[in-house]
């Protein structure tokens, strides 16, 4: 990512004195317990691109760390056709609750969202079965 000339178009645009920490975000839905019944939430983990993948990308480096859990609701008590829009909008409103403190501190800029392919289309607030390029119907 630091090679890369997103980095120096980034840094071009911040004040001299400043530099850029670019946030990688990933989170995964996880069982929480075995004990639990159906209880699951999403692990959410940050790390900065400021950090060399090869060093990253090793458990004992402790560059990713576990910032939050985020609730995943069965919302029964909504009807079927509003249940998954509830369900992205408390999933986007529990992520700004986790982040304010580091949007707080820094200026952050997500440099990447790592995530499955239906954690990437909740996260871009999209429809699994949808074409993003086109009007086509899933049926189709």
């Amino acid at each position: 990512m630091w090679t890369a000339d997103w980095w120096w178009d980034m840094q071009g645009k911040l004040p001299t004195s400043a530099t850029i920490a670019p946030v990688i975000l990933s989170s995964d839905e996880t069982s929480l317990s075995v004990f639990s019944g159906d209880k699951k939430a999403w692990l959410v983990y940050l790390t900065i691109g400021n950090i060399s993948k090869d060093v990253r990308q090793q458990v004992l480096s402790h560059a990713t760390i576990l910032i939050g859990y985020l609730p995943v609701s069965k919302l029964e008590w909504f009807e079927k056709k509003t249940c998954s829009l509830a369900g992205h909008c408390l999933f986007h409103h529990a992520m700004s609750l986790l982040l304010q403190p580091l949007v707080d501190a820094i200026h952050p800029i997500l440099a990447a969202y790592v995530a499955n392919f239906p954690e990437q289309c909740l996260v871009a607030c999209n429809k699994e079965s949808q074409c993003l390029c086109c009007l086509v119907q899933s049926n189709k």
